[in-house]
């Protein structure tokens, strides 16, 4: 039904599995040093030489949010807060969560909430010696969940200017 009412959102989850190579047939995108399957921009990224600071990102990125160490290959229901904690991104967490804090609730299809995740990545990163800096990202984002969780009033302000 998806792909008869909107062929073009079938196509992009597909493309995003797949790739096709050239004179060959659709075929899964390849597998990453670690086991794992490149996923979207980390694929893009490692093809060729990094064009910009966000393929340098992608090309580079060793953290957790990592395919297959946040969620497993086909998890369902990640939702903008899970995919915050498993990168650590902070201030979109707080900025999500100010919108609509229900959604620290929002569980997986393997059960994890957002704070499940980056609960997760803190241990990671404690057990992996990442950096400090990393760390604390991830327990920021825990922190706003908690919070959420708690049911206290989180608030987001959009400050600033395009100078």
């Amino acid at each position: 039904i998806l792909g008869s009412q909107r062929p073009h959102t079938l196509l992009f989850f597909v493309a995003i599995r797949y790739v096709k190579q050239p004179g060959l047939r659709w075929q899964l995108m390849p597998r990453l040093p670690d086991g794992s399957i490149a996923h979207g921009e980390k694929w893009f990224a490692l093809r060729g030489r990094p064009k910009n600071q966000t393929e340098e990102f992608w090309a580079s990125y060793q953290g957790f949010g990592n395919a297959n160490l946040a969620f497993e290959e086909g998890e369902k229901g990640v939702t903008p807060l899970h995919k915050s904690a498993a990168f650590g991104w902070p201030q979109q967490a707080q900025f999500l969560l100010a919108r609509d804090p229900m959604q620290c609730w929002t569980k997986t299809s393997t059960g994890q909430t957002a704070r499940d995740v980056a609960s997760r990545a803190v241990a990671w990163c404690r057990s992996n010696h990442r950096p400090q800096e990393e760390l604390l990202r991830h327990e920021e984002v825990a922190e706003w969940c908690l919070q959420a969780e708690l049911g206290k009033e989180i608030s987001f302000n959009i400050v600033g200017n395009n100078d």
